[in-house]
């Protein structure tokens, strides 16, 4: 469990270093709408639906695989 939370710890640090050397407004360009946007606001929405997807994908993924134990007895 300490190996976890210090792999997590170091990854944290390479992320905030990361952000810090990318400050400049980049434009973004998603279907019919453009805008501009820090790049790190953009990393930190991109990080922060990266870690809400992690935290559901197994839950969903459990379930379903338990829909398919059911199915089969």
């Amino acid at each position: 469990m300490k190996a976890k939370i210090i792999l997590m710890l170091v990854l944290v640090g390479i992320f905030i270093l990361f952000v810090l050397q990318n400050m400049e407004v980049v434009n973004i360009h998603f279907l019919f709408f453009s805008f501009p946007i820090s790049l790190v606001l953009l990393l930190f929405i991109v990080c922060v639906i990266g870690i809400i997807i992690g935290m559901l994908l197994p839950g969903i993924l459990s379930s379903k695989q338990k829909n398919v134990e059911v199915k089969n007895k």
